[in-house]
């Protein structure tokens, strides 16, 4: 993966807000009212958010009538939220 695009990558998933979203995400296909129960941000938010994933590569969705269902599609962004993940939960067990 070329530095430019890594760090494009590093840049999305920085965001607190997406990156909430994300982790999300890497459990399985949702929708913006599940992203937003879930997270506690306005739909408007949580939109533009998936609208700049999506634009970049690294979440897709499925249209089910008027409902459309978010997934993580980029392999890249999977790797480093599984890696942040670990990150995470070994710095609870610590404290």
């Amino acid at each position: 993966m070329e530095n430019q695009r890594l760090s494009t990558l590093l840049k999305l998933i920085a965001q607190p807000e997406r990156m909430s979203i994300l982790f999300l995400l890497l459990e399985g296909d949702r929708n913006v009212n599940e992203l937003c129960a879930a997270t506690g941000q306005h739909a408007t938010t949580v939109s533009n958010h998936l609208a700049k994933l999506r634009s970049e590569g690294l979440v897709e969705f499925t249209r089910y009538h008027r409902v459309l269902e978010y997934r993580l599609i980029s392999n890249e962004a999977a790797v480093i939220l599984h890696t942040l993940k670990s990150l995470k939960q070994a710095g609870q067990q610590a404290a």
